[in-house]
């Protein structure tokens, strides 16, 4: 005689990627008592499509792209057994026009230069980093050593003095653009491969012209809908030996023999302490204490015309000087420039990191609209540019539930930790 097993009854706290491909790969194991509780009145987390601008195509608040197009990236196998790649396109950053503040566009010549010599640079930083843990027992970030670097090389540069101001300039874009590439400021960020940190597949960034949230429809699709429940805010977690009891914030309580926490590492290094009951192991307490969640927000323009195309696809701002004395006065100068979005005619993406990311959140969209209109007209040297009919900004640093965009590492953390939050409490049975 065969004896049934209890199913066992699992909740998973957030409904982002990592929450409903956990209940995904639940279910098509067969397990029928999944529950997944979601803060927020969406599914997605930091996806977020939704439609603005021209045109028939989503933007995204949040993820991007698809890093690595490759079939070894589980991502892009879904992308592209549902057909959302098409249109197809890689993002290009060495196809970006650099302009000055007075309207001219620095040579291609320099560019190309400017562009070996930051990437040069860059991998100088990523091995000193290693090398002075490994050597001297020091935790370095970016900055200063990356500016020290760049000002070196800039030394060995034989060319004239307005050669070398225009390469000066165009570092400085490729700057902001390393800030919001890598999270936030560079003072704040050190990165060190771990061989058990995920690697990023060769191939370069790819866009889902039709909205990531492709990506977690189709996972959602064979997940009961009575499994997903929105709005519900997990305010408190008790374990026991017997059984996990979760309590959300509008009364409801859940018992759980299993839970999978989700949530972003902002949220967790807010909340931990009042969260989980007993508190968390203090292995992972000082685990999240050496994360950050950086700071990068998107700024969407729609106009009525075209304002880049057909002359532009990208534009980066070569700015003069990027330093900021006061963030209230000079947060602008942390605008890496525009993309004309690709599958639209009249709709501009900006890119923003650190202080002034987070600082622009306290600003309407009106206010930030005009000044990101008189920095087209400066920088494309055109005071004929209207101004925009539609504004929409990203505000991640202040989401409740996000606190943030994306994590990097802290001068606290020692490489290959982060791997210690994803190990399960076995009691009782929690999962991260």
């Amino acid at each position: 005689m065969s004896v049934l097993r209890k199913q066992p009854n699992v909740v998973i706290i957030g409904a982002g990627m990592a929450g409903i491909s956990a209940a995904r790969r639940l279910v098509d194991a067969g397990f029928r008592n999944v529950l997944i509780l979601e803060a927020a009145d969406r599914i997605g987390g930091r996806i977020h499509t939704v439609q603005f601008g021209d045109g028939k195509f989503p933007v995204e608040l949040g993820a991007n792209w698809i890093h690595g197009p490759t079939l070894q990236n589980s991502t892009f196998q879904i992308a592209e057994a549902i057909g959302a790649l098409q249109p197809y396109r890689i993002n290009n950053r060495m196809s970006s026009r650099f302009l000055r503040e007075d309207g001219v566009e620095i040579s291609r010549e320099i560019i190309k230069e400017a562009f070996h010599i930051f990437n040069r640079v860059l991998d100088e930083v990523y091995r000193t980093i290693i090398n002075e843990r490994l050597k001297h027992g020091r935790i370095i970030t970016f900055a200063p050593l990356i500016f020290e670097s760049l000002e070196k090389e800039l030394q060995n540069v034989k060319a004239d003095d307005s050669y070398i101001k225009d390469m000066q300039k165009a570092l400085k874009a490729m700057t902001n653009h390393c800030r919001f590439h890598e999270g936030d400021e560079l003072e704040r960020i050190t990165w060190e491969k771990h061989e058990q940190e995920y690697n990023i597949p060769e191939g370069g960034d790819v866009h889902i012209p039709g909205g990531y949230a492709q990506i977690i429809n189709h996972l959602m699709k064979l997940i009961p809908k009575k499994s997903l429940m929105l709005k519900k805010e997990v305010v408190e977690i008790l374990r026991s030996d017997e059984i996990i009891e979760i309590k959300t914030r509008d009364g409801s309580t859940f018992e759980a023999d299993h839970v999978i926490v989700t949530s972003s590492i902002g949220y967790l290094k807010k909340h931990h302490e009042t969260l989980f009951k007993p508190k968390l192991p203090q292995s992972k307490i000082d685990v999240l204490t050496s994360l950050e969640l950086g700071r990068v927000n998107k700024i969407f323009l729609e106009f009525d015309q075209p304002i880049l195309a057909p002359t532009y696809r990208s534009i980066a701002f070569a700015w003069d000087d990027t330093s900021i004395k006061n963030v209230q006065n000079d947060w602008y100068k942390r605008i890496f420039g525009f993309d004309q979005i690709f599958t639209k005619n009249n709709t501009l993406l900006g890119w923003i990191a650190g202080d002034a990311a987070e600082y622009m959140e306290t600003l309407s969209n009106d206010e930030i609209g005009k000044i990101c209109t008189e920095l087209l007209r400066k920088f494309l040297g055109n005071r004929n540019i209207p101004n925009p009919k539609a504004v929409l900004v990203s505000r991640w640093c202040n989401n409740p539930y996000v606190l943030g965009s994306y994590f990097h590492q802290s001068k606290r953390m020692i490489p290959g930790e982060q791997m210690i939050l994803s190990e399960p409490i076995t009691t009782p049975r929690w999962t991260f």
